[in-house]
């Protein structure tokens, strides 16, 4: 057994609302339309929102339930709303909406209503999650009532699209750069472009995990790789970008660019879908599963999600993707150093996320890439920061993607990650410390009325 699995982490509520924290919710509007008769259907999703915020209050943490005949009486109203919605929209998501409708009257089976909408491989103008959801895993693994709406953005979609169809150009450059010939993303997990309309329950509860989309999986066990997506919230990202991460980045980084100054618009999306493909990249050496129990699920989590970060912030600054996206080499720097405090101010010690970024911020400023001050803030440049995330991508290639067993994973993170003495915790005291202003969690609502016989007030998501 490795040293580093007996890092057990905190128990788990502390570890999702840490109690030695102060914690903030910010509120921040929505202003997304559904794709097609808004003054019919929008207040329909706000009501079902509401009404889902109702039923999630009747759930304990595991799932069971306070009282059945409230829970009986919600599940008939919101089947009847969805139905009512379906009458609305257009006939790809109606489909799908009747489906999930049919799956909460108890007329058919959750889990083979999430298995029949995945096989679909649908992507609606209107997406509608009403049902049990594990949004966040590690939080709890019991499938929780949300609710969630969402338009998909075409030109948006089409624009990633693009990103996907020269990945193989930008994995050239990894494979030059990295002296890697042999890497490649085992698999491209499809990533569908929406902006969050409302939502409810379980999704809207606090706190929220770091982008904040959908899960792949909708939570149900054994749904098929080939299956599964990402539902990505793009307006909800910017908005999170600019309430949270921004604050930190203005108090924190001293660089050739500040946060405000970055075309975020340009930045994120091909940020998180570098970071998606991260996660699938391999190399022919590649044997987690002889290895990964002994060095421990938290360390091995902090490491998965370093590899995806480094890598894809690679794949966001190949010429391809520069090319595609319209960005500069030095916006894309400013927007990944930003993500990682706001990712790390969160805890290395309770999530795999922050673990990834005080690895990040520790390796590049131990060994010369970036300059952290006594306050914690810090110096970076475009030359210096690159430069580091291609040595850290190699240094992760050699230790874990490539390696035949623990000891390398092991003597990475003992050099770099929580709890080692690093100038990178001067950084997160100053976040934890000193900037508590800034939110930890965002709350979305919308300023639309909802008709007078609605069953409950506004929802907020």
């Amino acid at each position: 057994m490795s040293q580093l699995a007996d890092r057990t982490p905190a128990p788990l509520l502390p570890a999702f609302w840490p109690l030695s924290d102060p914690h903030a919710v910010g509120h921040v509007a929505l202003d997304g339309q559904p794709p097609s008769g808004s003054e019919e259907v929008l207040p329909l999703l706000l009501r079902l929102a509401a009404q889902s915020d109702a039923m999630r209050s009747l759930q304990t943490a595991d799932g069971s339930l306070v009282s059945e005949r409230g829970a009986s009486a919600l599940r008939e109203e919101m089947a009847d709303g969805l139905l009512e919605l379906a009458e609305r929209v257009d006939d790809s998501s109606a489909a799908i909406i009747r489906l999930r409708a049919d799956a909460l009257a108890g007329r058919t089976d959750s889990r083979e209503m999430t298995l029949e909408i995945a096989a679909q491989g649908e992507s609606p103008a209107l997406e509608i999650v009403c049902g049990p959801l594990c949004t966040w895993r590690p939080k709890t693994r019991a499938p929780l009532h949300s609710f969630l709406a969402a338009a998909r953005d075409d030109g948006l979609q089409e624009r990633l699209d693009t990103f996907d169809a020269s990945l193989e150009e930008a994995l050239d450059e990894l494979r030059r750069d990295l002296d890697a010939p042999g890497m490649v993303v085992s698999f491209a997990l499809p990533m569908n472009v929406t902006d969050l309309l409302a939502s409810g329950g379980e999704a809207a509860g606090h706190p929220k995990h770091f982008a904040y989309f959908m899960p792949e999986d909708e939570g149900v066990d054994g749904l098929p790789l080939r299956q599964q997506r990402t539902l990505y919230l793009r307006n909800v990202h910017l908005m999170r970008y600019s309430a949270i991460t921004i604050p930190l980045a203005e108090a924190l980084l001293d660089g050739p660019m500040r946060a405000p100054e970055v075309s975020t618009e340009a930045t994120l999306m091909p940020w998180i879908r570098g970071h998606d493909h991260g996660h699938n990249v391999v190399v022919p050496e590649t044997d987690y599963d002889s290895w990964r129990e002994t060095l421990g699920v938290e360390p091995f989590m902090a490491l998965q999600e370093a590899i995806a970060d480094v890598y894809g912030f690679l794949m966001a600054v190949s010429e391809p993707w520069l090319r595609i996206g319209g960005y500069s080499r030095v916006e894309m720097c400013a927007t990944h150093i930003a993500e990682m405090l706001h990712y790390m101010r969160r805890g290395p010690q309770y999530h795999g996320d922050p673990g990834a970024a005080y690895v990040e911020l520790s390796f590049l400023a131990a060994n010369g890439f970036v300059e952290i001050d006594q306050e914690g803030r810090i110096r970076w440049t475009e030359e210096g920061f690159c430069q580091g995330m291609t040595e850290l991508a190699t240094e992760l290639t050699r230790s874990t993607v490539g390696a035949p067993d623990e000891t390398g994973s092991e003597a990475l993170l003992a050099r770099y990650g929580w709890p080692a003495e690093t100038p990178a915790v001067r950084t997160l005291r100053a976040m934890r410390e000193e900037l508590t202003n800034v939110p930890t969690s965002l709350a979305f609502y919308s300023t639309s009325d909802v008709p007078s016989s609605a069953d409950a007030p506004l929802a907020a998501a």
